[in-house]
Order: C-alpha cells, then structure tokens, then sequence
C-alpha cells in the first residue's frame, strides 16, 4: 500500500516515476545505441530497421491493453487491502497477454513483408528488412509477457525491480549487438540480423528475471502457481472488459498510424530515414513523461480502491506540473541544439538537413504531449479506458489523417508537413482530455 498522504504526495509520485523514467530511457538507450550502429550500415539498413520496428510497434501496441487493464484491476485490489484477488487478476492477465503474444508472433511471420508492401516501401529496402522482421516479430510473445508483468509489479508499487530488470537486459542488448553486428571475436558479422538476435535473447533473458521476481519468496508481492495454473473467468472477465476500449482505441490508432506512413512512405527513403531520426531523438523526451503516467496511473487507481478520490485529483495536478516544466525545458533543446542531436546517427547530408528541421517542429509538441499522456495515464489507472479511446479515435480519424492529407500532399510541405501536423494534433487531443478529466467520469469507474 502506498503513502498517499497529501503532505508526502509529492514524494510518493516522484519515488515510482524516477525508476520508470530510468526504466524507459534505459528502453530508448537500446533504440539509440541500435541506431548507431546501423547508420553505420548505410540510409538502406537504417530505413530497413526503422520501418520494421515501427510495424512491430504499432501491431504489439495494439494488445498493450491487456496490461493497462490488469494493472488497475490490481492496483484498485490492494488499494482495498485485498492482496489474494489482486494476485489471482495478475496470473490472469499474464495468461492472456503470452497468449494474444502467440497469435502476434504468428501473425506476424506469415504477413509482416506483406505489410511493409502494403505501406508502399521501396523493394530494396523490404528486402533488407527481412533480415530483421521475421526474427523480432518471433521474439513478440515474450515482448508483451515482459509489458504485462512490469507493469502487474508497478501497479503493485514496485517500480524498481521493471528498472533494473530492464537494465540488465539493456546492457546485455549493447554488447550482443556490438558483436553480433560487426562480427567481434568468434563471431560472424551478421549486420541487421545480428541486431535482431541482440533484440530478441535480451527479451528471453528479461522474461527469465520478470519470472524469478513474480514468483519469488518472501516477496511483499508475489503469484502462486495456482494463479496461472488456474482460469479464472471473473477476472479474464473484469481485464478484457477494462481493455475492450483501449484495445478498440490502439486498433483505430494503429490502423490511422499505418494510413500516416503511407504518406511518409510516398516521400522516399531520404524522407522516411529523416522521420525515424526524428523519432528516435524525439523518444528520450518523451521518458520523464512515461515515468509520471504510470506513478499517476498507481497513485489513481490505490486511491481509489481506498475511496480517496481527493488524493488521486491531487496526484494529477502535481504530475501535470512537473511534466510541463521538464518537456519545456526539453523543447528548448530541441530548438537550440538538433544537429547535435541527429548527427550521432551518421546521416547523409539530405537526410541530416531535413531531420534537423523536424526536430525544430518536434519541440512544438512536447509540452502538449506531457499533459495529454498525464490524464490520460490517471484515467486508465483508473479503469476509464473509454475516454481515451475516444480522444484517440477522433484524432487518429479527424487529426491525424486528414491533417497530414492536407499538409503533406495537398499543400505539399513534405515531411515538415507530417510534423506540424502532429504537433496540431496533440494540442487539440490535449484540449479534449482536459474537458473530460474535468468531467470526473474516471472517479465513478466500478472495478
């Protein structure tokens, strides 16, 4: 149980968000570092691995419901003292995330180069890409057991053992993909694949550790046998009811996302390698803000279960300050110094030039994307997966597309245009969310 005293607030949201700050920029790290090392490798690997990462993304994003929604059937459980049910809801969860994880990794071997066709991609670069997709998309299964069972223990308060977990694995991802990439040692030079494997084992080795923690001993909180041995409708049940709407929501949005690279796509490849720079330098600013929805999403949903629901409004507004002053202060940056930023990853001047300039457009969209993902955060936590599926739904349809339509192919801005328009969105999405966390409906949500 957590301190939700409102004289240590501050204390207990910033306790769980440093370590998933650390956790998520140990995540991008591995994105960086795997980026560095294939621009190396020529704009044709970088595009390969870029536009397959991003599908990968987009297809498993979809079911990261399953773990929203086990997370605040488990924090609103112990925020009732009821230790027993939050651990049976957590066994069922990760039954259902490993198995929608098998008919990811399944799906995804027999389409995934069908899909990369689809999006419109440029042949060399789709075949460059199978030396890749096929390999992380086997990997997926464990991919979504880690996401369900990180955050079964951050629901739990326990945002330290997902950090150091995701450290462990981090590190052993460098130093595969430095060898594995450029042959070091006994090994064969394997270039993309060898990224791939680096990826993959170092989710084996982070699904091993997630085990050992669940069902450790003496744990203040840890899962019998008889939790995942056994179906449990009532809880199946409860979780896919809390995730229907977000799985409906990441559907909509992934589905509006791959109709969005089509149109980066139809740019070419120097167009399509400047976005996923911009991408990657535009995910480290986003890790302060991930750290405080999920402190926000525990803080609600304890609160809640403990009829507080004063305290968990509170959480909200201190978190939503602290996210509007660091994504600021990070926005500064990204106008001042982007050629600092881009240049690690060894881009030709074409592609430099214009990744600059996104970036620049970039931090127009930090301080608006900190707050939208605080409330949004506050309202899964509490079981509300409705209103953010409809926020998202409306700007993935009426924003997203229609913007970047206009923008980009109308008016013919290029990729500046798809950047703008992003930045658009979000301000508006924001303007929504605000409305309807004002509205409360999150704080009547029955669990």
């Amino acid at each position: 149980m957590l301190d939700l005293s409102r004289k240590r607030l501050n204390r207990t949201i910033l306790t769980l968000a440093w370590p998933a700050i650390l956790e998520n920029l140990m995540h991008t790290t591995v994105y960086i570092v795997d980026s560095i090392f294939i621009g190396t490798l020529g704009t044709l690997a970088f595009a390969a691995v870029g536009q397959s990462s991003m599908i990968l993304f987009t297809v498993v994003f979809v079911f990261y419901g399953i773990g929203v929604a086990t997370g605040a059937v488990v924090a609103r459980n112990l925020g009732r003292g009821d230790q027993k049910t939050a651990c049976e809801a957590a066994g069922q969860g990760i039954i259902l995330g490993t198995s929608i994880g098998l008919m990811v990794a399944a799906l995804g071997l027999m389409f995934g180069e069908d899909l990369m066709v689809f999006l419109g991609t440029e042949p060399d670069v789709v075949e460059r890409a199978q030396e890749y997709m096929p390999i992380v998309f086997a990997f997926s299964v464990l991919r979504l057991f880690i996401y369900t069972s990180s955050g079964i223990l951050r629901a739990a308060g326990d945002t330290k053992t997902p950090m150091w977990i995701t450290g462990v694995m981090n590190v052993y991802n460098i130093l595969a993909d430095w060898v594995l990439i450029f042959g070091i040692g006994p090994f064969p030079e394997l270039g993309i694949t060898g990224a791939a494997l680096a990826t993959g084992t170092a989710y084996v080795l982070g699904t091993v550790l997630l085990m050992y923690r669940l069902f450790r001993r003496h744990a203040r909180f840890r899962l019998c046998g008889s939790d995942i041995g056994n179906i449990r409708s009532e809880h199946l049940r409860t979780i896919i009811r809390i995730a229907v709407p977000n799985l409906g929501e990441q559907s909509v949005m992934q589905c509006a996302y791959f109709s969005f690279m089509w149109i980066v796509t139809s740019l070419g490849t120097a167009a399509l390698t400047a976005h996923f720079m911009t991408i990657r330098v535009e995910m480290v600013s986003f890790m302060p803000v991930f750290g405080l929805s999920m402190a926000v999403a525990t803080v609600v949903g304890q609160s809640l279960g403990a009829e507080r629901p004063e305290i968990a409004e509170l959480a909200v507004k201190k978190a939503a300050r602290i996210g509007l002053i660091a994504m600021s202060a990070l926005g500064l940056i990204f106008v001042a110094v982007p050629g600092l930023l881009v240049g690690i990853y060894s881009p030709s001047p074409e592609v430099y030039d214009l990744a600059v300039l996104c970036v620049r457009i970039a931090a127009l969209e930090l301080p608006t994307s900190a707050l939208l993902m605080i409330y949004t955060g506050a309202m899964r936590g509490a079981g509300d997966t409705l209103s953010p599926m409809l926020i998202s739904i409306f700007g993935a349809i009426f924003l997203r597309i229609g913007m970047m339509y206009v923008l980009v192919i109308e008016l013919g801005w290029g990729l500046p245009g798809v950047w703008y328009g992003t930045a658009l969105d979000w301000g508006i999405r924001l303007v929504i969310a605000w409305f309807l966390f004002r509205r409360g409906r999150w704080k009547r949500i029955k669990i």
